[in-house]
């Protein structure tokens, strides 16, 4: 079951930005941090929102050329977040590929079902 703040998250991304799919952000957000921001994971490496890595995420913020991002920024983190899963990215996060995986197999399990 999603939880009610980031459904709001979801509504704010796609407020902000567009984003291919506000679901698996949510699901990815979920998964990473349980929707929090003040975390670290990954033995303290990773931080926020996003679970991002300080270096990665100023790499993706030259690459998407936004001013001013903040990786302490929670705003930032989802921003930065969703361009980099819309422009490839997405597998920088271990959960993406686990969401994108479990995702995969259950649409197959849907198709194989409707031919039965």
């Amino acid at each position: 079951m999603i939880k009610p703040f980031l459904i709001t998250i979801g509504l704010l991304l796609s407020s902000i930005t567009q984003a291919a799919d506000i679901t698996l952000v949510i699901d990815i957000l979920e998964c990473e941090s349980s929707g929090k921001h003040n975390v670290y994971g990954d033995k303290g490496i990773s931080y926020g929102i996003a679970q991002f890595q300080k270096p990665t995420f100023y790499r993706f913020v030259k690459q998407a050329k936004f001013k001013q991002f903040y990786y302490e920024n929670p705003i930032h983190q989802l921003r930065v977040m969703n361009w980099a899963i819309d422009n490839g990215y997405g597998d920088h996060w271990t959960c993406y590929t686990k969401i994108i995986q479990r995702n995969t197999q259950n649409n197959l399990k849907e198709t194989i079902t409707s031919f039965k």
